[in-house]
């Protein structure tokens, strides 16, 4: 199958980024890794066999007037007030989470999950995934697996790099966790402290069938985004848009080559 390398540059704050120092990453045994991956159902397993073509999905088919929220680097502060967004308007989301936030707060990712939301692995503490040895890539992947697990009972079958940075090592280990690895085409860059207004129009003008739309839930003062989030919502419903969780919407609009791609997007700091 025929991959299109998509190099942009945006998606993640450098800040949400830990500093030199190796962080202390929990081991998880090949025992729990291997009791996640036992829990595949049929949904899952899908999406399991989208990840096993060495690429990552940058939207959906489009097939449909569907688009996926997305939200990157919590649980956090500002995860609360996003999620009372979403409830209000009806709408379904997914939440890439860092394993250290999720200590920090499991609490609110199982409010997360309790909502309807759909979780997905965004590592550890936010490295470069690029940057790290193989062995140092699964520890980064399995410990936040492990954590969300731990946290809501749920095993995620969705991963995300920091910075969309990837390599072939990085998604080979992504497909041995049976994840699939999900990028984005909507980069609201939130990240950057635009105005609500700003993040409203750049989400609203890009948008199009079978979307992945980029925001950030922590890693920052994010009052911007929970003020655009209803916003946001509002203008793609009068424009005829729905919303779905990434995994529903790969799966009810498979992508196509040209809506993978097998390189980063990695971030201009």
């Amino acid at each position: 199958m025929g991959v299109v390398a998509l190099i942009t540059r945006g998606g993640d704050d450098p800040a949400a980024s830990a500093s030199g120092a190796d962080p202390v990453i929990p081991a998880i045994s090949d025992a729990d890794i291997a009791a996640a991956a036992s829990q595949l159902g049929p949904r899952d397993q899908e999406l399991v066999n989208i990840g096993r073509t060495g690429v990552s999905i940058n939207r959906a088919g489009g097939s449909r007037p569907y688009v996926a929220l997305t939200f990157d680097d919590g649980p956090g502060a500002d995860t609360p007030a996003v999620l009372a967004a979403l409830k209000k308007a009806g709408v379904p989301a997914t939440f890439f989470v860092v394993g250290t936030g999720v200590k920090a707060n499991p609490g609110t990712l199982a409010a997360t999950v309790a909502a309807g939301h759909e979780v997905g692995v965004h590592t550890w503490n936010h490295r470069d995934m690029t940057t790290l040895s193989a062995k140092q890539q699964k520890a980064e992947i399995t410990a936040t697996a492990g954590e969300i697990l731990s946290a809501t009972g749920i095993a995620s079958r969705l991963f995300r790099a920091p910075y969309g940075s990837v390599d072939p090592s990085v998604l080979a280990q992504a497909e041995d966790a049976k994840l699939l690895s999900v990028l984005w085409d909507v980069d609201t860059l939130d990240w950057t402290q635009p105005t609500a207004d700003q993040i409203v129009e750049t989400a609203v003008s890009q948008a199009r069938p079978g979307s992945i739309i980029l925001m950030h839930d922590s890693g920052g003062d994010r009052a911007a985004t929970v003020a655009a989030v209803p916003r946001i919502i509002a203008a793609l419903r009068a424009k005829g848009y729905e919303f779905a969780t990434v995994g529903d919407l790969v799966i009810s609009d498979p992508p196509g080559a040209a809506d993978m791609s097998s390189e980063s997007r990695t971030t201009q700091q």
